[in-house]
């Protein structure tokens, strides 16, 4: 068993027929923040070899906010999403969110004040991942009321 990150050509052929029905349902379910989810709060983040992060984009509503998704997965099969936002701006901004992942662990972050000069993450709940499927996931920051979505790395946990 390992975690792959992105793609792999042949688990991608595998999954084809069932990726595009459940594009469908994500993107459907990407629309509005998950009901269901637990709230978290923000946290100061460590990044290590376990993280996998997209890169970093910059939220067009409020320039120096800065965003990406990341997946945190750890040799045991289980892996999270994290939304990890930076504010370089001259001011503090409110900002709250969530994560939307294919393999599950979806979180809603809690409303906070982000000050200039500093970083958080919204850590997903870790989850076992199944066996032989390409994963997507995505991130969604909503700075001062206005929401913008990042992709977050796809990832695979490749068994026997």
């Amino acid at each position: 068993m390992h975690l792959s990150f992105g793609g792999e050509m042949k688990l991608r052929q595998m999954v084809r027929g069932a990726g595009i029905a459940v594009a469908a349902m994500t993107a459907v379910a990407a629309a509005t923040a998950p009901a269901s989810a637990a709230t978290v709060n923000w946290k100061e983040i460590s990044p290590n070899s376990n993280w996998r992060c997209e890169k970093t984009i910059e939220h067009a509503t409020y320039p120096g906010v800065k965003f990406q998704g990341c997946i945190v997965a750890n040799q045991n099969g289980d892996a999270q999403v994290v939304l990890v936002v930076n504010n370089q701006g001259p001011k503090g901004v409110n900002i709250g969110g969530w994560t939307s992942a294919q393999f599950g662990g979806n979180v809603t972050c809690a409303d906070s004040v982000l000050n200039p000069g500093f970083q958080r993450g919204c850590f997903g709940s870790t989850v076992h991942v199944p066996c032989n499927v390409a994963y997507d996931s995505s991130v969604h920051l909503t700075v001062n009321g206005s929401t913008k979505i990042a992709p977050a790395p796809q990832i695979a946990r490749i068994c026997g």
